[in-house]
């Protein structure tokens, strides 16, 4: 029994030296030497800016000047009573939830649409998915002439008579948020279109023939087929285009530069302002990882439902 108990004792320093030898032979070393670039280049662009912004958070640092240490000092400012945190906070959760709510209705609906055998098709594709290749910088200057007083949404309200004075978008707080919505959808819909409609043509469709046969309405086809096929590509889409309108800067900066009185100053925009107009690097830093919590709990939550599902 001892010599039994004994054996696999003895055995162990055989393979963990057999495994040592293993990860250090030539076809290891070939294959870290091919992984090194990407190692390298994800360390550098990546985790090291990562973790400076991590330690840049803890200090009193102004642009030019050596930083303090100063530890939770700045993350404890970020909850006075005269800090424009909370109400940047609550406008990104606004901007983000309303953007992604209406970019995957109307992403799924454009899909279904363009899903069906419809003359000029490819047309209808290229024209959808125009926004998603115009640049950032663009878009935000077109839809700021558009807003404009002088613009054509002001000019067909005038046309029309529909008012008797025009409607100043930006300067208005109720009607700042939802015009920044317009154009954060309108940029951003056709990335969910293009997912969704891959998606869709990945289904099989011996489902909705069976669906069908069973005497399902094109509605339920949709809610019993459609919708569980693409529960996949909504989570991955869902995950990307959240983490993406959270942190996109251009429009807000272009259009309303967090205006009128914070209405639709964001985190990665108050961030920005901190930071470089108001030289504070290390506050900067801690508004911008007041999102990293936030991340990592929708990854998370994302990732486990996709295990799930699979």
């Amino acid at each position: 029994m001892a010599d039994t108990l004994a054996a696999p004792l003895k055995a162990t320093p055989g393979r963990r030296s057999s495994t040592l030898r293993r990860v250090l032979g030539p076809e290891w070393q070939l294959g870290w030497l091919l992984v090194a670039p990407v190692v390298i280049i994800v360390t550098a662009l990546l985790i090291y800016p990562f973790v400076d912004a991590i330690l840049l958070s803890f200090q009193e640092r102004f642009i030019g000047k050596t930083g303090t240490w100063v530890g939770l000092a700045n993350y404890a400012a970020l909850f006075s009573a005269d800090s424009p945190w909370l109400k940047a906070m609550f406008t990104t959760l606004l901007v983000t939830g309303g953007a992604i709510a209406t970019k995957f209705v109307i992403g799924i609906a454009m899909a279904c649409v363009l899903n069906q055998d419809l003359p000029a098709k490819n047309l209808f594709r290229g024209v959808m998915f125009l926004p998603w290749a115009v640049p950032a910088v663009v878009s935000a200057y077109v839809w700021r002439f558009m807003f404009d007083t002088t613009g054509p949404i002001n000019g067909a309200i005038a046309n029309f008579g529909l008012l008797d004075d025009y409607i100043y978008f930006f300067n208005d707080a109720r009607l700042a948020v939802p015009a920044l919505i317009v154009v954060i959808v309108w940029a951003g819909t056709p990335f969910w279109t293009m997912n969704f409609l891959a998606g869709m043509q990945a289904i099989s469709q011996e489902l909705y023939e069976a669906a069908e046969i069973d005497g399902a309405s094109t509605w339920r086809r949709f809610l019993h087929v459609t919708l569980p096929g693409l529960q996949p590509v909504i989570t991955v889409t869902a995950l990307l285009s959240t983490i993406w309108t959270s942190a996109n800067l251009t429009p807000i900066f272009v259009l309303t530069n967090g205006g009128p009185n914070y209405a639709t100053t964001t985190l990665p925009l108050l961030s920005y302002f901190t930071a470089i107009p108001g030289h504070q690097l290390g506050a900067g830093a801690a508004i911008a990882m007041t999102m990293v919590p936030f991340y990592l709990v929708l990854v998370l939550f994302l990732t486990r439902r996709m295990l799930r599902q699979e």
